[in-house]
């Protein structure tokens, strides 16, 4: 069967059409009715695959189309379980054993009720997209031969505005970093000398840029400097027309008729006698720095270069003897993280035994007693200096909202707890204040090559706030989910989202690699998983809950103060088209149990479930003790 994985935007879409190309070929003998409806409906959804494809992250759905492209996928799942089951009827030849032959007995159309149901759908979803005026559809095969290619042709995007403060002093979580950058800029030996600035979203890599590039000392050690800053899908024209005209080579006006390799040519020769800081701001792909670091000769003059990406394979080994390299990690978590009060604010210190560096800072009617390195929302923050000012700003949008409103004084702590809640329910995508972190993870996740690759990030959702998880476990997951069919393709894309910062490396008393999702990060696909229906989780779940659950995460919200209300709410679930269930710390402590009695679910009647199943790919279970377990009867 030709890979065509399970995906976010097109459900089970692929498979189902492989399927289907399956049974018109040699290895089936089907009744001429059959057949034929077999590729009616092979036609139909291979263009309702297509368009699915083509429009997911390309355009904002409206509500009557994320219902359409629902039920698109819920037909999908229904399609693909009637396929499994009319295979399973087929019996071989006996003339031929590797020919599989359509029982008489069965109706001459078993897809006749979702024949109809194919054909509305598919009508449906060209006529609300206009399918039939687009020639861009590619063919079906090549949507799964191009794993390193883009899905799709990216519409440009707009440039990205920094996140940068006017006052300095908002500056968090930079200082021993700056001081580093800036002791490297100002040395005076003449050799070029580049600085690779690496991070991911939200840790303040462009705003230590500027903070050094608005530096008047750094300032008068050059002759000319430029600060482009680069989107993920750049006009390479445009760019080095934006360097050109910042270093003042020529008249603005004469760069329009230009050629890239033209004002790589004139930048060069401009800057050949020159001293000079050059800040490209937030490239995303080695081919475009190797294009623009063309243009920056190394004249012996001490220039320098400063260079900001999220991804670690950007800088590569450019003038590697003399690069600076700043890796901006999280500073979170440690036992010595504390408050320390300043005069009018509140400091937030990360602290180690050599430095102290400033994390965060508010004011003191934001930060009451209480709200310390341990209160849930700081921990969802993580230590990444934009999600803390993110959640500030949210706090201050709501204490002046119910100040103006009540005419009265609120409680900080009330404000503190609203905020995680909202942000628990709700996700940052809908908590006015975290525009600017959600505008930065969004830009991340579109960045990546293809769909494939963000349906298995948008999986990592599945796991507990700071759950530590290893490599291998996850890519098990997706190819059970049939995300990817091949083990060595799961670890290359695994290696492709350490590298751009979505995954963080943990210690683990076992000496075994483990990894975590950052939890904003993970609050961000948590929600657009959700909205794409893509996995539901039971602490996301309010009754009365209608909708088909294909992925049910039964988190860890069992084990607190509203387990009755969840468990309540499970059991009114329709289980029946689950295709994936995954449990995290389900029970409670019981240290002190001495009898349990599961009633009407022997042992016996899970492996008869076990059995019934079908379309069980994989059963996990994760030892906790290495210690042999023993049951008397």
């Amino acid at each position: 069967m030709e890979e065509a994985p399970v995906t976010a935007a097109t459900g089970a879409l692929g498979p189902v059409v492989a399927k289907l190309g399956d049974l018109l070929g040699r290895e089936y003998k089907l009744r001429r009715p059959t057949r034929k409806d077999v590729k009616f409906i092979k036609s139909k959804l291979k263009s309702v695959h297509c368009i699915l494809w083509e429009i997911w992250d390309k355009e904002i759905l409206d509500w009557e189309s994320k219902v359409l492209k629902k039920e698109a996928l819920d037909l999908a799942d229904d399609m693909q379980d009637a396929v499994d089951d009319f295979i399973l009827t087929m019996e071989p030849s006996c003339r031929n054993k590797n020919l599989m032959v359509q029982r008489k007995i069965k109706a001459s159309c078993p897809f006749q009720d979702l024949k109809k149901r194919v054909d509305d759908v598919s009508g449906r979803c060209r006529s609300k997209w206009k399918w039939e005026n687009n020639k861009s559809v590619e063919p079906f095969s090549s949507l799964f031969s191009r794993m390193n290619a883009k899905s799709s042709a990216p519409s440009k995007q707009p440039p990205r505005g920094p996140f940068v403060h006017k006052d300095e002093s908002e500056l968090v979580g930079l200082q021993f970093s700056g001081y580093e950058l800036f002791t490297y800029l100002v040395d005076e030996k003449p050799q070029l000398k580049m600085a690779s600035i690496v991070g991911m979203a939200g840790m303040g890599k462009t705003t230590l840029a500027h903070l050094v590039y608005g530096d008047k000392e750094i300032g008068n050690k050059f002759q000319c400097r430029a600060f482009v800053s680069v989107t993920p899908t750049p006009d390479m024209k445009e760019a080095l027309t934006s360097i050109l005209q910042q270093l003042e080579a020529e008249p603005p006006a004469g760069t329009q008729a230009r050629t890239a390799e033209q004002i790589i040519h004139t930048i060069s020769s401009f800057l050949e006698d020159k001293r000079y800081l050059v800040i490209i701001d937030d490239i995303w792909h080695r081919a475009e720095w190797d294009i623009i670091r063309r243009a920056f000769p190394e004249n012996n003059l001490g220039s320098r270069i400063i260079i900001t990406t999220r991804i670690d394979s950007v800088p590569g080994d450019d003038l590697d003897n003399s690069k600076l390299y700043i890796r901006m990690n999280p500073r979170w978590g440690s036992e010595k993280d504390r408050w320390v009060y300043g005069d009018d604010r509140r400091w937030l210190y990360s602290h180690d035994e050599e430095e102290e560096d400033v994390v965060a800072r508010m004011k003191p009617d934001i930060v009451r007693e209480g709200f310390d390195c341990d209160h849930p929302i700081v921990c969802m923050c993580n230590g990444v200096p934009l999600a803390l000012i993110c959640m500030f700003s949210a706090m201050a949008m709501v204490l002046q909202e119910q100040q103006e409103r009540l005419g009265e004084n609120v409680k900080a702590c009330d404000v503190q707890d609203k905020i995680f809640k909202q942000v628990k329910e709700n996700g940052i995508q809908n908590t006015p204040g975290f525009e600017p972190l959600v505008e930065s993870l969004q830009l991340g996740y579109t960045d990546l090559p293809h769909h494939m690759l963000k349906t298995c990030l948008l999986y990592c959702s599945v796991y507990p706030q700071n759950y530590p998880f290893h490599m291998n476990d996850l890519v098990m997951r997706w190819v059970a989910e049939g995300f990817i069919y091949k083990e060595d393709t799961g670890k290359d894309y695994f290696k492709e989202l350490c590298n751009r910062g979505f995954m963080l490396y943990v210690e683990s008393p076992y000496g075994m690699p483990c990894y975590k999702m950052n939890p904003m990060m993970r609050n961000f696909l948590r929600w657009k998983s959700h909205e794409d229906s893509f996995i539901t989780c039971s602490s996301d779940i309010t009754p009365p809950y209608a909708c088909p659950i294909h992925r049910l995460c039964i988190d860890d919200y069992l084990v607190d103060d509203s387990a009755v209300e969840v468990v309540d709410t499970l059991l009114e679930l329709d289980w029946s088209q689950i295709r994936s269930l995954v449990f995290y710390k389900v029970l409670r402590d019981m240290s002190l149990l001495r009898s349990w009695n599961v009633c009407g679910c022997w042992i016996f009647n899970i492996i008869i479930i076990i059995l019934n199943s079908k379309s069980l790919v994989v059963i996990h279970l994760s030892i906790l003790d290495s210690r042999p377990l023993e049951i008397s009867m």
